[in-house]
């Protein structure tokens, strides 16, 4: 015969909604056997940050003593491997502390960076946990998948995945996965999910395999009232009251110190009665405080039914205590002042009210937005006081909160209090009054897996101060094995040249532990190898204000800011080279070209003639020097290096070419056609070459023979700017205007920000009697001029 249908909760008094939807999140738990009910000490423990197993222990410093062996070996390939096998170990041990830190973002990008260095399954489900307790089932899901398809009988991996399924109603996927790991490995608390999860199925068949399930808990581990209270919750969140108390009363007659065993019942009863307070109901959540006298969920619910009732004192008796023991949740705060403003005390209702504010945060919603009424009375306190603009900033947020409420509904609010049942991601973690839940202060995600974990963050994790003080050290022992593997393995990287690589990798090495010796140079270095100039810059920087000594390092971070275009930092970094400095077949050139851009060009002659002294045997260190004394203004010195290369080189590319943009600057118009047709003749289709002949061509009014050296580039180059700007002037002076637009619009298309192609352009316009046209063009013009009026074009003008 099939069970009556079961009626819903009564609807619940708005002001412990928030409580409510911590309460029905059903948690792991712990070892029974750890449960003494008689020992209070024991109640409603702080989250502990476990100590490492001997066998984690172990095995970081097994790796930690291959990563040292690999060193002394000097093989790169295995100094590479076995960091790579210590950082994912000390990844994945860290990221299990940001776990216990409640740090929950950047555990997940810490187990992900694992297993970047190390793939194994126990990552993927570590993974998996630290994204199901971020509200991330789909992602949990995935991870448990990657893990099973290695080892399928995983028992973490089943359990996680169970736990996911729950998550999002789906029962019985869940119970699936949980079955199997029951029978795999019998555990205490994969059993419970399996059966709370059977309970929220509502079909009967699924509540006898609940029953069943729980026997099986009662005799793997004996009969105890923590275990009765632990049914009892699975009871009420399947929406089965009567079943929930019966349980709550059988834990109360093995133990009537069972923890949280009168709070529960209290709870259930109170909610049966359509939360009507009645002295049974106080008389449970009065035991409860009597066994347990700063258990915050007994006093805070003391308080608040006393508040209703009117009686101050005791309501603020039992509030004080909630709010000593729990600073940073806003509801105990809210009814101190609520009863402070009905007693007349504005100033003490008007300190707790902005407490209340302050510790709700951008957290609004909770308690169905009871936020509301501190903003009602906040804004009556401080209108009559005279602090008017404040007052209507209050009394706007609550009217805005209030119509939020008209249209969430009350009904929909007590649905949604009752409805995280056991599809919470809290059930991985330990029993506790501060359990994460949707009650609990929001705090800002910090994803950056290198910080050390907010200040706020931790309140959360409730640890207590030895606690705290052993995560810090195990926190700074990981951030010393990270940086120091970090730094080898982009060493092994830096040795087989893969420089880009070693750059990554000693960046991460500085954000664990920048204090390594030798790190900021090492960086800087595979960083100017890379040619990633600003990170050269940061890393030599902080290399040379260590050791100011180290010539060779400043002649790099000169280059780097040459390399970044940093001239005048160039031109100090070089200076105290001297004439060593000068000299070099590196640093002479770019201290020289640096001086050039800075407009020394007194100073970039005397470096450059150092420079030319050291540097001209070859024929390219000849071209480079040529090609610098055209920049200085010296043409004939400039011209006597491209001829000397051609001297020990008759065939050398380029070298006529450069003559001949001495030459052009120089307007020695026929030696430069000189130059350019011996260009041609070493290589007859040097585009380049072509157009600045073309040029010089224009210049002896050998106008004919320019346009044909302007169709060859043009041929060659269909985008080549200058060729079509060159022949759209001819042909406007030649007027044939079409085709000049033609090739003035290509010119500024391909080279928008080149002025005088606009100029040009805007002149044929106006031939054309496109006036607007030419209007836009003029102004285009005006603009870029006025920005660029200090840059030089070569080799051609208007």
């Amino acid at each position: 015969m099939p069970l009556p249908r079961r009626r819903r909760y009564p609807a619940a008094p708005l002001a412990i909604v928030s409580l409510l939807i911590f309460l029905v999140c059903p948690v792991a738990l712990l070892p029974l056997a750890a449960q003494s009910p008689s020992s209070p000490a024991k109640r409603s423990p702080a989250k502990p940050a476990p100590p490492r197993t001997t066998q984690a222990e172990a095995e970081l410093q097994k790796r930690i003593a291959a990563a040292q062996a690999a060193r002394a070996s000097g093989d790169a390939a295995a100094i590479a491997s076995a960091n790579q096998r210590l950082i994912a170990l000390a990844l994945r041990e860290l990221a299990q502390l940001r776990l216990i830190q409640s740090a929950l973002p950047q555990a997940v990008e810490l187990y992900q960076r694992s297993l970047d260095f190390e793939d194994i399954p126990d990552t993927h489900v570590d993974l998996a946990i630290a994204d199901l307790r971020s509200n991330h089932p789909d992602d949990a899901i995935s991870e448990s998948i990657r893990a099973l398809a290695v080892d399928p009988n995983n028992v973490r991996a089943l359990n996680v995945r169970g736990l996911a399924w729950m998550s999002k109603n789906e029962y019985l996927k869940a119970a699936e996965a949980l079955e199997q790991a029951t029978r795999l490995s019998p555990d205490i608390e994969t059993m419970y999910s399996l059966g709370t999860c059977w309970l929220q199925t509502s079909d009967p068949k699924s509540q006898e395999r609940a029953t069943q399930v729980f026997q099986q808990m009662t005799q793997l581990v004996g009969d105890s009232g923590s275990l009765h209270v632990l049914f009892g919750r699975a009871y009420r969140d399947a929406n089965d009251l009567p079943t929930a108390i019966r349980e709550f009363h059988k834990a109360i007659a093995l133990d009537p110190s069972t923890p949280h065993a009168h709070y529960f019942l209290a709870l259930a009863t109170f909610a049966k009665n359509e939360w009507t307070a009645t002295p049974e109901i106080k008389a449970e959540l009065s035991k409860e405080v009597e066994n347990y006298p700063r258990d915050y969920l007994a006093n805070y619910m003391l308080g608040f039914i006393a508040s209703g009732e009117r009686r101050y004192d005791v309501s603020d008796k039992y509030l004080a205590v909630a709010v000593e023991v729990n600073p940073d949740w806003p509801e105990p705060w809210l009814y101190m002042g609520l009863n402070a403003y009905a007693q007349g005390d504005t100033k003490r209702a008007e300190q707790t009210f902005r407490k209340a504010v302050e510790t709700t945060g951008s957290d609004e919603a909770r308690s169905n937005y009871e936020i509301r009424r501190a903003y009602v009375d906040l804004g009556r306190i401080l209108a009559n006081s005279g602090r008017t603009e404040e007052s209507e900033a209050f009394l706007v947020k609550a009217r805005n909160l209030q119509n939020k409420v008209l249209e969430q509904g009350q009904q929909n609010v007590a649905a949604m209090a009752l409805a995280g049942g056991v599809g919470s991601a809290a059930a991985i973690v330990p029993l506790n009054s501060k359990s994460e839940s949707a009650a609990a202060p929001l705090v800002p995600a910090n994803t950056d897996p290198f910080a050390r974990v907010d200040a706020s963050v931790m309140t959360r994790a409730n640890l207590t101060e030895k606690q705290r003080a052993a995560a810090d050290a195990q926190e700074n022992q990981f951030r010393s094995v990270l940086g120091l593997s970090f730094n080898d393995l982009a060493t092994s990287e830096a040795v087989r040249r893969e420089y880009a690589l070693a750059l990554g990798h000693y960046q991460e090495a500085e954000r664990w532990d920048p204090a390594i010796p030798g790190l900021a140079k090492n960086l800087g270095l595979s960083a100017f190898r890379a040619n990633n100039y600003p990170e050269a810059i940061r890393g030599l920087e902080r290399a040379i204000s260590e050791n100011p000594a180290d010539t060779p390092l400043r002649a790099i971070l000169g280059m780097a800011y040459f390399g970044a275009e940093k001239y005048a930092e160039a031109v100090a970094t070089f200076s105290p080279l001297g004439q060593r400095g000068m000299q070099d077949s590196s640093v002479g050139y770019a201290w020289a070209d640096s001086l050039v851009h800075t407009a020394d060009l007194k100073q970039a002659t005397e470096v450059l003639g150092e420079f030319e002294k050291e540097n001209h045997s070859t024929s390219d260190g000849l071209l480079l020097i040529g090609q610098l004394w055209i920049e200085i203004g010296d043409y004939a010195h400039a011209i006597d290096a491209f001829h000397q290369a051609l001297q020990s080189d008759p065939a050398l590319r380029r070298a006529h070419y450069f003559a001949g943009q001495a030459y052009i600057r120089w307007e020695h118009w026929t030696e430069a056609a000189d130059e350019f047709q011996a260009e041609l003749k070493l290589d007859p289709a040097d585009s380049d070459a072509q157009y600045n002949l073309g040029f010089v061509y224009l210049q002896q009014s050998r106008t004919n023979d320019a346009v044909e050296l302007f169709q060859k580039v043009l041929a060659a180059q269909p985008n080549h700017a200058n060729a079509h700007y060159q022949l759209g002037k001819i042909l406007l002076d030649r007027g044939q205007l079409n085709d000049a637009l033609s090739h003035l619009e290509s010119a500024t298309r391909l080279s928008p920000q080149t002025d005088y192609m606009h100029y040009q352009l805007q002149a044929a316009y106006r031939k054309a009697q496109r006036d607007a046209d030419a209007d836009r063009e003029l102004e285009i013009y005006k603009q870029l001029k006025a920005k660029q009026r200090e840059n030089t074009t070569a080799p051609m003008g208007h």
